[in-house]
């Protein structure tokens, strides 16, 4: 029997690496500290200031240094075996046939010295079953090459690939490029159908708050807002005018976050098939290289606002058990809750999703499908749920203002109209010989498509004003579909269609192999 390999270790560099990652949460909190009380006692918080960066340096530096002597990994026959833990020790065994994907993640820092953060996901979902900091590129393409042996075919040898650059390497050139390098400006137009603006604006107003400038902004905004009352000679006219400014200001700003985080985080997203994997990457600071196996994918979604329409763009989407592509990943690599969006074409041209579908899932065509409507009758309860919403909202705000205001109700209750018969007519579904479509929306519209072969709980609910209208809802579960949202409802069913769809669905699912 041949001699298990000798445990690894950690690149040398890693200490660097772990320090960098524990000041960001330990030093820099401090230093903020310090520099919110400037002016309260100087000398004392000078010495104070320097007895903290002694102490921050040295519990760095020491966790650092022993979290790189305690942790070892091994390439063993069959299994990943991972070490770690100075005073409560942790041993780790990762079946190589459970190992999903092997990311990279890489910081300006990790290409300078040729290193990069390893995310090892398996389909336990969520966070990564281990992130290793930090391995040396042939370090990872070496554990690459051992846990996925034999499992793709046609992928290119290290060697008939060559080097590539410091950057995360990959074997991109061996597959089929899907989605090219997007451009700039598709980031922007994603910035602009997006909200990821809030993200920026959340963390400024607490800069802005830490820095007790939150009051003088409001005191800038009613010195506007008066020279505005003055400058009209009314003060609710001031008012309103001010509120405008002060939204459509918001808005952009919103916007132009939006696209700065997009342009960040997706800077040169790329999508290549090699074999049965999807290999992404993208990143202008933090570059990352992630791969989803095919068969990993439990559904695909399309995404249109009136902006992507504008634009004449969708975005597509994949939902899988676990991490996947596209998910935005944190500082430290860790990554992003199995919730997040994992892009499978952040933006693309309509025409070009039916190919881009049928390139990820063989045999998968959306072209032609033959669209079943949900009940007609539906529109009726949703005008009602809009009456009532309409009465809730008006009622008080005509308690406050005065009966005039009862006037709203009129425009609310045409909206609630044509909102009742807008979304009967644009939700609908389709059973085709490999699975199932469902679109949703008028305004946003959403369509999901599923196969057969990866449903894996069927059922049908009726609520009381359901069976009052003779009808009833369809819901299909994917893996991990409670936590992760890959389910599919199709409401306003009639009974019958209810119930023949949910035959067919467990009679399609049941004789075919679920495979992850």
């Amino acid at each position: 029997m041949a001699p298990e390999p000798a445990a690894e270790r950690l690149h040398p560099l890693s200490p660097l690496f772990g320090a960098a990652r524990v000041a960001r949460s330990f030093v820099i909190p401090g230093l903020l500290v310090l520099f919110a009380n400037r002016g309260e006692g100087e000398a004392l918080w000078a010495g104070l200031g320097a007895v903290w960066a002694l102490i921050a340096v040295a519990f760095v530096v020491g966790t650092s240094v022993l979290g790189y002597l305690v942790y070892r990994y091994t390439l063993a026959a069959d299994e990943l075996v991972i070490w770690d833990g100075l005073f409560t020790r942790t041993e780790r065994h990762i079946p190589y046939a459970r190992i999903q994907n092997i990311d990279l993640v890489q910081n300006p820092l990790h290409r300078a010295f040729d290193v990069a953060l390893v995310r090892v996901e398996t389909a336990s979902g969520g966070r990564p079953e281990a992130v290793i900091r930090v391995l040396s590129l042939d370090a990872i393409e070496q554990m690459r090459s051992r846990v996925f042996a034999g499992r793709v075919a046609g992928v290119a040898s290290k060697a008939d690939a060559g080097p590539e650059t410091a950057d995360v390497r990959s074997a991109q050139g061996a597959g089929r490029r899907l989605v090219p390098r997007l451009p700039i400006g598709e980031l922007a137009k994603l910035g602009l159908v997006s909200n990821k603006g809030m993200v920026v604006v959340g963390a400024v107003t607490g800069v802005l708050w830490q820095l007790d400038l939150v009051d003088e902004a409001e005191e800038y905004a009613d010195a506007g807002r008066a020279w505005v009352s003055t400058l009209v000679g009314s003060p609710l006219v001031g008012t309103v005018a001010a509120g405008l400014t002060v939204l459509a200001l918001a808005v952009l700003l919103l916007r132009l976050f939006s696209i700065g985080w997009y342009v960040v985080q997706l800077h040169g997203f790329t999508l290549t098939r090699v074999g049965d994997d999807l290999r992404a990457e993208y990143g202008l600071f933090t570059r990352v290289s992630r791969t989803v196996p095919t068969a990993r994918i439990q559904a695909l979604q399309t995404t249109e606002s009136p902006l992507h329409r504008l634009f004449g763009r969708q975005s597509v989407s994949i939902q899988t058990v676990g991490g996947g592509m596209g998910t935005e990943v944190n500082l430290d690599g860790s990554g992003a809750a199995k919730h997040e969006r994992q892009w499978l074409a952040p933006m693309v041209a309509p025409a070009r999703v039916p190919d881009l579908v049928g390139e990820v899932h063989d045999g998968v065509d959306l072209r032609g499908v033959t669209w079943q409507p949900i009940a007609h009758r539906a529109w009726r309860r949703l005008f009602r749920i809009g009456l009532v919403v309409a009465a809730v909202v008006t009622v008080p705000l005509a308690l406050v203002i005065g009966p005039w205001a009862l006037g709203v109700v009129g425009v609310l209750a045409l909206a609630a109209y044509l909102n009742a018969r807008l979304t009967v007519k644009w939700t609908s579904f389709a059973l085709t010989p490999w699975g199932l479509v469902f679109r949703t929306g008028w305004l946003n519209r959403v369509m999901k498509v599923v196969r057969f072969d990866k449903i894996q709980t069927v059922s049908s609910r009726e609520t009381p004003f359901d069976r009052r209208h003779r009808m009833a809802a369809v819901r299909i579960d994917t893996a991990g579909g409670g936590m992760a949202g890959h389910t599919i409802d199709i409401p306003y069913l009639d009974t019958a269609v209810a119930t023949a769809l949910v035959g067919r669905l467990y009679a399609e699912s049941s004789r075919r192999a679920f495979g992850w």
